[in-house]
């Protein structure tokens, strides 16, 4: 049978909505039916808010969990993701792959969350990797925003995706929110999985995957955020793969899927950043690799690594 990644998103969407007031979020309805869920831009949010996003972000197809991660002499929070069907979870879902174009708007907003694969209308390429789609009548999109989700915004979004806006759900933290900078810490399996696709590794071979990400101090400023939880994917994060495949593809990719891997690695984001223009386009893609990879070839048993935690770019960075 299979899995709706919008169905299983519900299930934590409707935990949240019920505990609003203790999770530390808040919940709008727009004019048109549509509901926001506010996880950091006007509202605080908190530890557990930021795991319930994640989980609404894997489509609930995981389980998410904190725990220590010392950089040099300081100690931080990590967030662990432990992923069962990864092309559902992060190709599907997690992925922030949705260009949503609005009249009116400089920029495009990026989408993520299993929404995704109801889009009827500009499908993103990642679905390249993927047959699957989802046929549900709830939507769940997720956007990094620095701004409140506008009514026009909502109804491309459901319109998009075939459903009422009052079946609708949109979860939104910025980047200077504890939500935002624990979700992209938990992006690292995500991260590495279309890394092995664009470097030609067919996504059909994965089985399961877990990753740890450190979670950047927070700092009441957009850019510097960016560039920090970039910095928690580049310099400390480690995603661990389980495949079918052969060694030699194991032992040629895992090298090749990590940021140090990259000409532009060893400067923290934000740097890279300014350089290429502050525009994402002129960074090269095999910058947006973890710092550390294993691959877990279940076919032999044997396991190919390649990468090491940065702690020197992450003190920089960081304090």
């Amino acid at each position: 049978m299979t899995i709706s990644i919008n169905r299983e998103a519900m299930k934590t969407v409707r935990i949240i909505l019920d505990e609003a007031d203790a999770l530390g979020v808040t919940v709008e309805t727009l004019s048109n039916g549509a509901t926001v869920i506010d996880m950091g831009l006007g509202s605080k949010g908190g530890w557990r808010a930021a795991k319930l996003y994640t989980l609404v972000t894997i489509a609930g197809l995981g389980e998410v969990s904190y725990e220590p991660f010392k950089v040099n002499q300081r100690m931080l929070s990590a967030v662990r993701v432990m992923i069962d069907h990864p092309i559902e979870a992060c190709v599907a879902s997690q992925i922030a792959g949705w260009r949503l174009e609005t009249p009116g708007k400089q920029h495009a907003a990026i989408l993520a969350g299993p929404g995704r694969a109801l889009n009827k209308v500009s499908l993103d390429h990642y679905f390249d990797w993927t047959d699957y789609r989802d046929d549900h009548h709830e939507s769940v999109v997720a956007i990094q925003a620095s701004e409140p989700i506008s009514v026009a915004m909502s109804n491309l979004m459901a319109s998009a995706c075939g459903v009422n806006p009052d079946d609708l759900y949109i979860l939104v933290a910025p980047n200077r929110s504890l939500v935002c900078a624990v979700q992209v810490a938990a992006r690292i399996v995500e991260q590495t999985l279309h890394r092995l696709a664009e470097e030609g590794m067919d996504l059909r071979c994965l089985r399961h995957a877990y990753g740890l990400g450190v979670i950047p101090p927070l700092v009441d400023d957009d850019m510097i955020s960016m560039g920090r939880i970039n910095d928690s994917l580049l310099y400390g994060g480690i995603a661990n793969i389980a495949v079918e495949s052969t060694d030699e593809q194991c032992r040629e990719l895992v090298t090749r899927v990590i940021s140090s891997a990259c000409d532009a690695y060893g400067r923290p984001f934000i740097e890279i950043y300014e350089d290429a223009g502050r525009d994402f386009y002129e960074i090269p893609i095999e910058l947006h690799s973890p710092a550390e990879v294993h691959l877990n070839n279940l076919t032999t048993g044997n396991t190919f690594s390649a990468g090491s935690i940065n702690h020197a770019i992450l003190e920089q960075s960081f304090f």
